[in-house]
């Protein structure tokens, strides 16, 4: 008993240290609205965004939505190069699409198996949205015990527009 009742209260400081390094509030369904009406608010249609991401896949690209719509989108490479990539699905590219991203990690946590880990694996996810927009600034999934991290940082962020507030 008193094996599992430190492992638990080891667990819990792990993760509160783990939620305060990572910045930013708690992934819940209310924090994503309130960001998402901030974001619709801010009434930005057309803007460049940059944002990286590292975990099962490390990349990072440079996106053009105009109109709501992504236009274009490049990848850039290590060294420095921007390759114009076509998806099948470019909403996800989009300051929308980082919210749909998150809203998914967030349902994992309800799944039998979340993150593709054990029943019962406890993960951490937090995000920082932008005061004045409300887009997802950053994002981070800690799985513990695995290395099924994920981070999402948006670099650079530019309204296209003088209308956006």
């Amino acid at each position: 008993m008193r094996t599992s009742k430190s492992s638990r209260l080891l667990l819990f400081f792990c993760l509160a240290t783990l939620a305060g390094c990572a910045g930013g509030v708690a992934v819940t369904p209310e924090s994503l609205r309130e960001a998402r009406a901030r974001w619709g608010r801010a009434n930005v249609r057309d803007y460049d965004i940059e944002w990286a991401c590292a975990g099962p896949r490390n990349a990072q690209y440079i996106v053009t939505v105009r109109e709501g719509r992504v236009k274009t989108i490049e990848s850039l490479t290590p060294d420095g190069r921007r390759i114009v990539v076509k998806p099948f699905d470019t909403r996800f590219y989009s300051v929308d699409g980082l919210f749909m991203t998150i809203d998914e990690e967030l349902a994992q946590l309800d799944q039998p198996s979340p993150f593709g880990q054990p029943k019962g694996t406890k993960a951490v996810l937090m995000f920082s949205p932008d005061p004045t927009y409300g887009y997802p600034k950053s994002f981070r999934r800690d799985v513990m015990g695995s290395p099924a991290a994920l981070t999402i940082d948006v670099i650079r962020f530019t309204p296209a527009n003088t209308e956006a507030k």
